[in-house]
């Protein structure tokens, strides 16, 4: 997982050296426009299905972890509007924790380029005496929360792969004539197989509420139409 694939100038935030430091939170989500998908936690399987397909992949060590396709190009997406406004669609948590994030320690840090943090204007993080303020701590939940999700998306992942529920999704789209876009290295929770998982498994999964993400996660291929119509209003 790219945990920090948009932050240009990490940094610890420290009560010391950033007490004066004020955050101006904004609706630009122009650091986003080279980007086509992003990890997308399971929780989020159900909104993000409106959207978009919530697909999976595979990292080098093996390990899978879904995500949302925001586009069917090679670099970039169409749900930016104008000054980096989001369009009516699902914005994944994996952008809005931008520019904040926690180390795997459990310790904020954030990008110190990004223009929330540029001008005099903002919430101050750090009160006169050192304490957290109301704001960064705010932060610090949704980031905590993120972090949770995070973790409990990697049980369900590690339980796909031990069931060996996940497929190849490998498509060919024509959007015009001789133009055929092809979507390769993707995979799919493969429903005959879910179909044939234990019957204490099926409880466990709906009990925990890893069942509903996968047919969230199913019902998420419906969204492909949607990135389809995207793609030709660009050609």
């Amino acid at each position: 997982m790219a945990t920090l694939l948009f932050y240009n100038e990490p940094a610890f935030l420290n009560r010391e050296v950033h007490k004066t430091l004020k955050f101006k939170a904004s609706d630009d989500y122009s650091f986003t426009e080279e980007v086509n998908s992003v990890p997308l936690t399971g929780i989020e399987f159900f909104e993000a299905s409106r959207d978009m397909p919530v697909l999976f992949s595979k990292d080098e060590q093996g390990n899978f972890f879904p995500l949302a396709l925001l586009s069917l190009m090679d670099a970039g997406h169409k749900h930016l509007g104008k000054a980096g406004s989001w369009s009516d669609s699902y914005i994944p948590a994996f952008i809005r924790r931008y520019p904040f994030a926690l180390t795997d320690e459990g310790t904020v840090c954030f990008d110190q380029k990004a223009s929330q943090f540029a001008g005099e204007e903002g919430e101050a993080l750090f009160s006169d005496d050192g304490e957290n303020t109301e704001t960064l701590n705010n932060i610090i939940q949704f980031l905590n929360n993120y972090d949770q999700q995070y973790k409990n998306t990697l049980d369900y992942c590690n339980e796909l792969k031990a069931l060996d529920l996940l497929s190849p999704f490998n498509l060919q789209i024509l959007l015009e004539k001789d133009k055929p876009l092809r979507l390769e290295g993707l995979l799919v929770i493969d429903e005959k197989k879910l179909n044939s998982i234990p019957e204490e498994k099926v409880k466990s999964w709906f009990d925990s509420g890893w069942l509903a993400w996968t047919y969230a996660h199913l019902h998420s291929l419906g969204a492909l139409n949607r990135l389809v119509k995207r793609q030709k209003t660009k050609l």
